[in-house]
């Protein structure tokens, strides 16, 4: 089990180059549900094997090589052509989770016909995530309503896989750099979810679309701010009106955003390629792009959509981790309270059928503020029915906002992420540089009673110079950048206030790092001496902060 991201394509084709090392009679057959997954998983064998004999059974791609020792399956094309293919040795089955746990369908019907042909075939997968679509894990039985047993009358089962027997978190990859970190940043605009019922395990399709669109127009202006700088952003929806409301709303804002639903997916071809040139900035879709695209620049991403199932809201937010020249996060905005219910990504766990819903969301502990008891929290992830926490003791206030519709705000993405921490204040000072270094801005932010001090380097070159103009264009800042500290100091007034930071006490536990921020709206008056103006007058006993 590989995160999205991780290269299961070059993972399959490496096990198949060391099976054929060790058996080169061995017959196998990669299997998926996605036509371009074929193409890809074709393409990265033959770059490790550019002879081999392999080819590929797919209508979408027009290919059916049926005899090839090697073969790369779309399951639409095959599932009942294995008396044309032939024995196989093994099957590897990519995107495993789309693997129904009822045994007639076309995966579990193609399994049979496998098995029958050749009683000694094997069957792996490949996948990011360890259970199905609709519900329980890969390695449960499949029922099947067509066998039943001759004595009892009941319907028989088989088991497809017998364990996981390679798995590596998301979060492990990404602090090793073979994935890049998802972000979330605080939204206003949510779908309201009070009244929308749910049928099979998942909303109501119907309803929450109509819930969804009443946000959108304040959803995509918001998105518009937080996506400000971004490469590409990748917008999902529930229903095609609106995946289109979304996209006419983008371009609305002067971005460039296509549309790509089931009514246009002979033009899938033509859109990517325009998204991977840079000649669209975004793409707003259903159900279209959750699994098997690979778009590594994408570093935004807008759920304007609700869902219940942890597999869909996982390859969704995959769609964001790939690597890519440049690239340092993915930012998601969730404007569908997903990550409320579901909690940080690399903590899912899927429900068993018959067992509930599966684990509660979690909540954070937090660390800057106090309890009754006058104590700080820790910043442990704990489930959100727990008033006390286990770790440290904290307590927190009984209070009916702390109920999953309302804490959709804290939740983060990844369970790695540090909390959020409320800016009270933001202040500005000339910085003079050290050993011939250049001036910087000397950005101190109050949080609570504590000031937390972070450095913009606007006059310098390179990486610190590229953060400083970060900074900028996220708070609101215009073209082109301040390159020097009375530049910045001069255009401060563009600038939207430091709502919330998120802060890091790994390197130092009593001066923290900044790493990251959300922003408000502008002030009305930037001048006036308000709680948390930005630009107020710097005060004598600000230089006694320590730094």
């Amino acid at each position: 089990m590989l995160p999205t991201g991780a290269g299961k394509a070059l993972v399959i084709a490496k096990l198949i180059e060391e099976l054929l090392a060790d058996y080169p009679d061995m017959r196998i057959l990669n299997v998926t549900h996605s036509a371009p997954l074929v193409g890809q998983n074709y393409q990265e064998f033959l770059g490790l094997l550019p002879f081999a004999p392999a080819g590929i059974y797919s209508a979408g791609l027009n290919r059916r090589d049926a005899r090839a020792q090697v073969l790369f399956c779309g399951i639409q094309s095959v599932w009942n052509k294995v008396d044309q293919i032939g024995d196989i040795d093994l099957v590897i089955v990519d995107e495993a989770h789309a693997i129904s746990r009822n045994a007639n369908t076309q995966y579990g019907k193609f399994f049979k016909a496998v098995r029958q042909r050749n009683p000694d075939s094997r069957t792996c997968g490949t996948t990011a995530t360890d259970y199905r679509m609709d519900s329980g894990r890969l390695t449960d039985d499949l029922d099947d309503d067509e066998a039943v047993d001759p004595i009892t009358g009941a319907p028989l089962k088989f088991k497809l896989f017998d364990d996981v027997v390679y798995e590596i978190g998301i979060g492990e990859l990404i602090d090793q750099g073979f994935l890049t970190r998802l972000t979330s940043q605080k939204t206003t605009s949510k779908i309201d979810l009070k009244g929308v019922g749910t049928r099979g395990g998942e909303y109501i399709p119907g309803q929450v679309s109509e819930a969804a669109e009443r946000i959108i127009e304040a959803a995509v202006a918001e998105d518009m701010v937080l996506s400000e700088g971004r490469r590409a952003g990748l917008f999902f929806s529930t229903s095609k009106e609106n995946a289109a409301h979304v996209a006419e709303a983008v371009r609305r804002h002067g971005r460039t955003c296509a549309v790509l639903t089931s009514d246009n997916s002979h033009e899938t071809d033509k859109i990517f390629k325009a998204f991977r040139a840079g000649e669209v900035w975004a793409i707003s879709s259903v159900s279209m792009i959750t699994t098997g695209t690979n778009f590594p620049f994408v570093d935004f991403i807008s759920l304007i959509l609700s869902t219940k199932s942890p597999g869909k809201l996982v390859q969704i937010l995959g769609r964001g981790t790939r690597n890519s020249p440049g690239k340092t996060d993915c930012l998601i905005a969730d404007h569908g309270k997903n990550l409320a219910y579901h909690g940080p990504i690399d903590q899912i766990r899927p429900r068993e059928p018959g067992k509930g819903l599966g684990e509660q969301p979690k909540k954070l502990c937090p660390q800057d503020q106090m309890d009754v008891n006058g104590n700080c929290g820790c910043g442990e992830l704990i489930p959100i029915s727990i008033m006390t926490c286990q770790c440290c003791g904290y307590v927190f206030p009984p209070n009916e906002e702390e109920k999953i519709t309302a804490q959709a705000d804290n939740t983060p993405v990844l369970s790695t992420e540090k909390p959020w921490s409320v800016v009270s204040s933001r202040t500005f000072r000339h910085h003079p540089g050290k050993d011939g270094k250049p001036d910087s801005v000397k950005c101190t932010y109050m949080v609570g009673m504590k000031a937390v001090n972070e450095w913009h380097c606007c006059g310098h070159k390179g990486y610190p110079k590229s953060k400083a103009d970060r900074w900028w264009i996220l708070h609101g800042g215009s073209r082109p950048f301040p390159s020097s500290v009375l530049e910045f100091l001069e255009r401060q007034h563009e600038l939207m206030d430091t709502t919330e930071v998120q802060l890091d006490y790994a390197r130092n536990p009593k001066y923290p790092d900044v790493v990251a921020h959300r922003v408000g709206p502008r002030a009305d008056n930037d001048n006036a001496p308000a709680p948390a103006n930005d630009n107020r007058s710097i005060a004598e006993d600000w230089e006694d902060i320590p730094f």
